[in-house]
């Protein structure tokens, strides 16, 4: 971890464009292509913290439904996003409200809100598959009131 810090502390945070990631080889056998995708990602993470990402394999329809999906959910009013705020989860997962986080120790808080969701078998053929949630592992919360965004967001 020291490692990580060490290299964020130096990072160049005066980038001219934002990282575009190709994500065409993401499947790919070969650790060499493995490594550098990483090390792209990496790269971006620490260097401009965050990146756009190309030949990510979702279908359109899918994109713009999530999206729908995401503006359903934040036009709430916040007492009801506050029903499943990820605090309430032992896993931290469900609703952040505006200046939960803090990336700056010298801000009162982060100017975003989010939704917290992890990995979670949409089809009873993926249920071999639930010890990959890791370390954040534990049952997801949903809004019981938006028909069709968990199973939407899973679809995602």
């Amino acid at each position: 971890m020291a490692t990580l810090v060490g290299r964020a502390e130096h990072a160049n945070t005066e980038f001219k464009n934002i990282p575009v990631i190709d994500l065409a080889n993401i499947r790919k056998s070969d650790l060499n292509v493995q490594k550098a995708l990483a090390d792209e990602i990496r790269d971006a993470c620490i260097n401009v913290g965050f990146f756009y990402v190309k030949n990510h394999g979702i279908p359109e329809d899918i994109l713009h439904a999530t999206l729908d999906n995401a503006k359903r959910f934040f036009a709430q009013p916040t007492e009801s996003k506050m029903e499943i705020e990820n605090k309430k989860s032992p896993a931290f997962k469900g609703y952040h409200p505006i200046l939960s986080g803090n990336n700056n120790p010298d801000n009162a808080g982060d100017m975003h809100e989010g939704f917290e969701f992890g990995w979670e078998p949409l089809h009873a053929a993926q249920r071999n598959n639930e010890e990959k949630d890791g370390a954040m592992a534990g049952a997801n919360v949903w809004p019981s009131d938006l028909p069709g965004f968990r199973e939407g967001v899973l679809e995602y």
